[in-house]
């Protein structure tokens, strides 16, 4: 199998094309302080915040460290409970147009709030976020210099703790049911604006080029020098990834995803609950959030984002479907899939090459099918991924606490 641009058909060498350069962080207009630096500064420490939590102990890093990539490591992620769910990576999520495995958040900021009210994860309250700003001195200079003077909620007519809750029962909805009209606004206004915070510091997460850049970019130059770019191995591996094993059908263009949704057919495995369908539920609740592109906290409810979800459909094809990951160090994000189903890369080539579990719902992705890869040809898409894929953050000094 040829390397080089006569090993590659015209069609495949506009697919890699599309994949270099990395082009800039994509525009959020939901989003007023999106790309001001002073926000970043203060979602950056409130994403190694504890005090966001319910009882202090956790924050957007427990599940998110800096130190395994902005992931977990574990199948299922852990803090006040286990979740249902392998933690994906923050880096270059700001390149997604849909956030979660699901997309049931269309906006980093509305991601940013799902884990702190989440009962097995920081298991806090919107409320309680509000009140942590405002107590924090330096918290609270710095949210009122982006957002404007906060209200007193350390005053008596607010409880340490209220969120809404699908139970009524539930002491945070109880408290939350207390509160009036307008305080309801202001402490869901605050909510919002600490998850555009977070944001704002999360789109400073992203990579820069890579070994896959200098190589493409040498091969569409004809610069014979691309070749140092990857071994021979991870040159196969490339022909494969747009060749025969078809990667490139799903894990397309700079971030080597399509940003879609798919039904890969994983079956059920011993650590998993029940019930997962996917983008099928991600959609009726990304339409149902009060955090969405069209609601009243959206700082632009007519634009790209919010022409997205106007047409967002509910389509009984999306039942088991999941977001397809970008690939840019993705050697570093083990283990694999929505549940952590497969703990390495080659596990990841080998369920691609045979297709043989049944998913829970829906079915099989109709572009999916058995690759048929010799063990020379996994292994070799395998190093291309480790191999080519790593690129340093493009500022290397912000993925620290601060």
């Amino acid at each position: 199998m040829g390397c080089g641009s006569s090993g590659f058909s015209e069609e495949q060498l506009d697919i890699l094309a599309a994949m270099t350069p990395v082009p800039a962080v994509p525009a959020d207009s939901t989003n007023a302080v999106a790309d001001d630096p002073n926000a970043a500064v203060l979602g950056r420490k409130l994403f190694f915040s504890t005090a966001l939590s319910g009882d202090g102990q956790f924050s957007c890093a427990s599940c998110h460290d800096p130190a395994q990539d902005f992931t977990d490591g574990l199948q299922l992620s852990e803090a006040a409970g286990q979740t249902g769910r392998h933690a994906p990576t923050v880096i270059n999520a700001a390149y997604s147009r849909w956030q979660f495995w699901d997309g049931r958040c269309d906006s980093q900021w509305c991601q940013a709030l799902g884990p702190i009210e989440s009962p097995v994860e920081m298991a806090g309250t919107r409320l309680g976020v509000a009140r942590a700003v405002y107590t924090d001195a330096t918290l609270r200079a710095e949210y009122e210099a982006l957002f404007g003077a906060l209200t007193d909620f350390t005053d008596s007519r607010f409880p340490e703790r209220a969120r809404p809750a699908e139970d009524p029962t539930d002491p945070d909805a109880l408290a939350w049911a207390q509160l009036s009209a307008a305080d309801q606004a202001d402490v869901n206004g605050v909510f919002a604006n600490v998850g555009k915070a977070i944001a704002a510091y999360e789109r400073l997460l992203v990579t820069g080029e890579g070994p896959l850049d200098a190589y493409i970019q040498g091969l569409l130059a004809e610069d014979e020098s691309y070749r140092d770019a990857l071994s021979p191995e991870a040159e196969l591996g490339l022909e494969l990834f747009v060749g025969k094993g078809l990667c490139h059908f799903c894990h397309s263009g700079p971030m080597l995803s399509n940003g879609e949704f798919h039904n890969v057919a994983l079956g059920p495995r011993d650590w998993l609950p029940e019930g997962d369908n996917g983008r099928f539920d991600g959609i009726r609740a990304v339409r149902e959030t009060p955090f969405n592109a069209l609601g009243a906290f959206s700082d632009d409810t007519e634009g790209e984002a919010a022409q997205r979800l106007t047409f967002l459909a509910l389509n009984i094809d999306a039942e088991g479907q999941f977001k397809t990951p970008g690939l840019r160090r993705v050697a570093n994000t083990a283990p694999y899939m929505h549940g952590g189903h497969l703990d390495d890369l080659a596990s990841v080539v080998e369920f691609y090459n045979l297709q043989e579990e049944e998913p829970e719902f829906g079915h099989l992705d109709e572009t999916l099918a058995p690759l048929e890869l010799s063990e020379e040809e996994a292994a070799a898409l395998v190093v291309f991924m480790e191999e080519a894929l790593d690129a340093e953050l493009v500022d290397p000094s912000v993925a620290t606490a601060p």
